[in-house]
């Protein structure tokens, strides 16, 4: 869906456009602890991504607070940018927890409508298809397609896609798939040297990377709430 402002009726361009889009925003869940507790936690998951998510927009999900906890909401969304990322927007369930949100500069999540029919098929676009090499800091976000990469990806690259990513040199940086929580999707390198890995929403850092599939090819799935790898047929 397009939202755009009414064009003036003497001019061809208009100086604004609004558009409802979905885009691969990290999801920070946070619990009902103290602040301290959540910046060991935080710190602990940041050291075993490389800094891939430094500068990265974040979604907080906020629902699992009660409205006593709606005083420590600020000191969480400064202790965020403190490490790096971009709090952007918030889900929460307590009208307290909401309101110490906004006061902090957070926006709602604009909530998708509901699926009409969810065993429909998944639509999917074309693939998108890589011919270069990844550099580092190049970010390659496939919206409902697989992406494709012909070459190797860098350290410090970001492939994310709401379908699959499939990796036909060496896949190191990060490979995001299944954006769209789709649990079916797969992560295939035919070199799997990766910084981190996600499916659906659920990351794995190198640091729990299980041991021997380093330099290797390799597949990921999602299977019974984890990460899985395996090798290429």
């Amino acid at each position: 869906m397009t939202i755009s402002m009414p064009r003036p009726a003497a001019s061809t361009d208009t100086p604004l456009r609004l558009r409802g889009k979905v885009h691969p925003f990290l999801t920070v869940e946070i619990a009902d602890v103290a602040v301290q507790e959540l910046d060991k936690a935080l710190t602990a998951r940041l050291a075993s991504t490389a800094g891939l998510f430094r500068h990265t927009p974040a979604i907080l999900d906020l629902t699992a607070l009660p409205a006593s906890s709606a005083p420590r909401v600020a000191d969480a969304v400064a202790l965020l940018r403190q490490r790096g990322l971009v709090p952007a927007a918030f889900k929460a369930h307590s009208a307290e927890v909401e309101q110490a949100a906004l006061a902090s500069g957070l926006g709602r999540v604009m909530e998708a409508e509901p699926r009409q029919n969810l065993s429909a098929e998944r639509i999917r676009r074309p693939p998108v298809i890589v011919s270069e090499p990844v550099r580092s800091g190049q970010r390659i976000y496939a919206a409902e397609a697989d992406l494709i990469v012909l070459h190797s990806v860098s350290p410090g690259a970001q492939l994310l896609a709401d379908g699959c990513i499939h990796v036909y040199g060496t896949l190191r940086g990060s490979a995001s798939a299944g954006l769209g929580d789709d649990a079916s999707a797969r992560i295939f390198a035919k070199i799997f040297d990766a910084e981190l890995v996600s499916i659906a929403g659920l990351y794995l850092g190198a640091d729990d990377f299980p041991a021997g599939w380093a330099k290797r090819p390799a597949q990921i799935s999602l299977a019974d709430g984890a990460l899985r790898f395996g090798p290429l047929p």
